[in-house]
C-alpha cells in the first residue's frame, strides 16, 4: 500500500461558504489527512488544515456514496468527491477508504500491543 495518496475532494467548511475545493494528502505512515486550497499550495507546503486519523471513525453516505465523513476529537469532517472524475484520481474510492481503514486498524493494533 502506498504510504502518501493526493487527489482532490471537496470539504464542508460551513452555512455560508458551503462546500470548498480542497488539495488531499493522505499520509499512510503518519495517520494524517492533509488538506490544501490548491495543489500548488501544497507544493509550496501551505498547509490549511489536517485531520489526525488516530482515534477516527469514517462514515460513508447511505444515499450518496461520493459523501463520507470523518470523526475525531468529538469534531466531524465532511468530504465530497463532486466529479465522478474527482474520486478516482485519488485511483479509486476502494482504495482510499481501504488507506483510511489501514490507518485506524494500524492505530487499534497499536493499542492492542501497547502495554498499559
Amino acid at each position: 500500500m502506498a504510504s502518501i495518496m493526493e487527489g482532490p475532494l471537496s470539504k464542508w467548511t460551513n452555512v455560508m461558504k458551503g462546500w470548498q475545493y480542497r488539495w488531499f494528502v493522505l499520509d499512510y505512515n503518519a495517520g494524517l489527512l492533509s488538506y490544501y486550497t490548491s495543489k500548488d499550495k501544497m507544493m509550496r507546503g501551505s498547509r490549511r488544515g489536517c485531520v489526525r486519523l488516530r482515534g477516527a471513525v469514517i462514515g460513508i453516505d447511505d444515499e450518496d456514496d461520493s459523501t463520507f465523513t470523518i470523526t475525531v476529537d468529538q469534531k466531524t469532517f465532511h468530504f465530497q468527491g463532486e466529479l465522478k472524475e474527482e474520486i478516482l484520481s485519488l485511483h479509486s474510492p476502494i482504495c482510499f477508504f481501504s488507506s483510511l481503514l489501514g490507518c485506524l486498524l494500524d492505530d487499534l493494533n497499536g493499542f492492542a500491543t501497547d502495554p498499559a
